[in-house]
Order: C-alpha cells, then structure tokens, then sequence
C-alpha cells in the first residue's frame, strides 16, 4: 500500500480544523451563510499554514455544503444533491480530483495562451450537480505579466457559476489590478504552542511516544510553518523506525545537526562562571561533533534568549516556548545572569553571525567571542577602573548621565572628575590606578563614554 506522509492524512477537512487561521475560517462561513460569497479571493501568507487547505474546504463547501462538517447549511437545500453525493464530491475536492474544481500550478501555467484557455474552460458549466466551478490557482505570482493582464476581464466579471481562489507566498508581486478585484486574506504563522498540540495529536493517534522536549524542538524549527514540523516528525518517525523507544531529543540532534544540549548547557555554564577556558573547550567539543559554526551561533542565540525572556518576563511567560523540564534547567541558569547582560551577550552574538560570513579566519572570531562572552560579567564600570577597585564580581551597568543646572558649550568637551573619597591616596593605589587607566580597554571606555556625554548635552534645550 502507498504511504501518504503526515502533512497530507492530517490535512484540515473543516473550517475549524484549520489551525491557527480562526478569523478567516469564520468570515467565510459567514459568507456563506448570508449568501455573500465574493467571485474572487486571494490567499496570502507563508508556506505551510493552510491557504490550499483552506481554499478547498471552501470548495467543497460552495458545492457540497452537507458534507463540509462546520459549514452554514444553505435554505434551498432541494437545489443541492442528496448527501450521499455531496460526501462524494467533497472528498473527491480534498483529494484534488474533483472535475469542477480545478487547481493550476501558477508557476508551470503561467503562459498567456493558457490564461486564455483558462478563459474559454470557464464560461462552460460544471459538470454533474455541482452548482459552482471553482478555479485554485496556486502561486498566482508565478504567472506572467501578459497572463495576468489576459484574466483581468474574465477576474471582474466572471461567469456566475465561476469563483476564483488565488494563493500565493509573496502578495506584493501579484499586480495590484488582480488584487482590487479579490477579496484579500492574509494568513498568518501558526504559534509554536499551537503546532506543539497539533503534533502532540498526530503523535498518539500513530501511537508512537516521544518526549515532551522532542515535540517542541520541532515546533520551533517549523517556524510557524505546520507543514514544515509535520514533515520534520515524518523523518524523525523514519529514522527511528517506528520502534517502542521514546523519540529522544539525541535522535533530533543527529538528524538535523543541532548543537547537542548537554554541550550547550556546559558552554552557558562556563560563560555564566566568566571561564574562558572552559568556554573555549565547550567550543570547541561542539565544533568536533560536526556542529556548523552558523549552527552553533544560531543555537546559542536561541538559548541566550530564552534566559533573557525568563528573567525579563518571568518563567510563567507565554513568550518561553519550552517543555516543562527544559524550562526548569533554563530557570536555573538564568538565575546567573541579568537582563542587560543577556542583551549584550546576544548583540556580540549576532555580530559575529554577521561577520564570520566575511572573514577569512572565521574560527578566531569565534574563539575570541567566547572569551569576550565568558569575561562579559566580569567588566567593571568606570568608577572602579577609576580607582583601582576592580571587582570581578561586578556586573556592567550602563552609565547614568547627569543633566547639569548651568548648560555649557556643546563643542567643549566635559571634564573627567573623580569624587576626592575615591580617588587614590597611596602610592600602591596610584600605581594601581596608572596601571587601570593604561590598558586599552579602559582607554575605549573613556572614549566612548565622553562622546555619549557630548552627545546628551547636544541634545540638551
């Protein structure tokens, strides 16, 4: 027997089995249900979160509205055929190869010679006792300039027995000619907690078992994609063979070249500790399990901000798309962070991202992030540097900026003070101090820092 993947057996076969799209699904059940149904539509969004499916249960609802389970039943029910037809009809329409309702290929009939024999096809009737003949095109923006231009009469007043469904991934290159004469509907990308369900369902009713941090790993590569996490389980079912073992998060790893967790925890853990060494060992150890370098960014990325989103938004946010044990373990290491530090750490993050596409040496640039990642908590501010009190334990803080009573000029530079309490009394403290104020580091500090406070008092009235 032929398999069918996932994507298409738990394909959506009612208005409200479209995840995720619940506004739309009710505005065209409203539609029908007033006898408001437009002649044109355009369906518009990402791949994978139901613009097919839902263009043909809105189909089989304009010609079999008793077999579509959601669907408003019509008053003239007599002008439909009995049910057992209507049953017939619509699964032939979720299949694909119902004769009235007609799904083009916009990228492979995008000709002009077939946008008019597309024309000549819909002045005739439907066929059978199908009421309506439903034309889906899909990728409507691969169709040609001449195409388009070609079905414009034909997309402002079509034939009464005649409604057109276009679907489309990219909206802004479909003319604006063809979208005035469509009602437009912009799907949306699904919430990760929403395809999580949805697997979560589709996982036991294949009875197979899989653990919680599994189901949302894939939920979060779908990227808000269905399709894409569906396809992703169909894999993952294929390489473990469909056994009795549990789907372990290990079985993610491997197949898609994820950054394995106990790696990335030991890499978190010498950053929160300010070790470089260990961060570097972490590094590399994940580089050595074949881990690409934009991976291992990526996923460091990932978990930088799911401690920033803890401490920031408290671990009982919605915004913390984790399993409940992953969250736990996140808790726990966010706890040695603080909301400004993450921030920075992500920023450097997401530089070097940007500039190891550029570098000839891109492993030096990461291996130096590392260290200035794990060395990150232990920069002291400019009042200890000052001093000569370095606190190692001291977190950055950003300078607070002073506004001053009398404004001076805007050209002159302020003037570097040092309150008498702090500054240096013995010659231990000033050889300490020098030494402070020669590295290079504090020199950038310096500078920056006076060119913020040139910057505030530009702005000052």
């Amino acid at each position: 027997m032929t398999y069918t993947v996932l994507a298409r057996r738990y394909r959506s076969g009612a208005f409200t089995e479209v995840i995720g799209q619940e506004p739309i699904a009710k505005t065209l059940q409203n539609a029908i249900a007033t006898n408001r149904v437009a002649h044109a539509y355009l369906f518009t969004g990402t791949r994978g979160v139901g613009k097919t499916s839902m263009a043909r249960i809105f189909a089989a609802a304009l010609n079999a509205p008793q077999a579509v389970a959601d669907c408003p039943q019509p008053e003239d029910k007599d002008a439909y055929p009995d049910e057992a037809v209507q049953a017939r009809m619509a699964q032939a329409v979720m299949r694909g190869d119902d004769l009235n309702v007609i799904e083009i290929d916009g990228a492979s009939n995008n000709s002009v010679d077939q946008a008019r024999q597309l024309i000549a096809n819909a002045t005739l009737s439907p066929t059978g006792q199908a009421r309506y003949k439903v034309y889906i095109i899909d990728e409507v923006h691969m169709l040609s300039t001449a195409a388009f231009n070609a079905l414009l009469k034909t997309m402002e007043e079509p034939p009464g027995h005649v409604k057109f469904i276009l679907c489309t991934t990219e909206s802004h290159k479909v003319p604006p000619t063809i979208q005035s004469r469509c009602q437009r509907f912009d799907f949306r990308n699904i919430a990760t907690a929403q395809i999580v369900k949805h697997l979560e369902h589709v996982i036991q009713s294949e009875s197979i078992e899989a653990e919680e941090a599994v189901i949302w790993q894939l939920a979060r590569i779908g990227n808000g994609s269905m399709r894409d996490a569906l396809s992703l389980l169909d894999r993952v079912i294929a390489m473990t063979g469909g056994g009795d073992d549990p789907i372990s998060l290990t079985i993610i790893e491997q197949m898609l070249g994820l950054a394995p967790q106990e790696l990335l925890d030991q890499l978190i853990d010498a950053l929160a500790a300010g070790n470089p060494a260990h961060a570097l060992e972490s590094t590399g150890a994940l580089l050595d399990r074949g881990i690409a370098q934009d991976q291992l960014i990526e996923s460091l990325i990932e978990r930088l901000r799911q401690m920033m989103l803890i401490v920031t938004c408290g671990a009982d946010s919605d915004l913390i798309e984790l399993s409940d044990e992953s969250k736990r373990a996140a808790v726990e290491r966010a706890a040695h962070f603080d909301a400004a530090g993450l921030v920075y750490m992500i920023a450097l993050c997401e530089n070097l991202q940007r500039n190891s596409k550029f570098s000839s040496s891109p492993r030096a640039l990461l291996d130096a992030a590392m260290v200035r990642l794990a060395l990150a908590e232990k920069m002291a501010d400019i009042n200890s540097l000052l001093t000569g009190n370095i606190d190692s334990k001291k977190k950055i803080r950003p300078p607070v900026i002073q506004k001053k009573s009398s404004p001076r000029s805007s050209m002159s530079p302020p003037k570097q003070t040092v309150d008498n309490h702090r500054s240096p009394s013995t010659s231990s403290d000033r050889i300490e101090h020098q030494r402070a104020m020669s590295l290079p580091l504090v020199q950038q500090v310096f500078e920056h820092f006076d060119a913020t406070l040139i910057d505030a008092r530009r702005q000052e009235p």
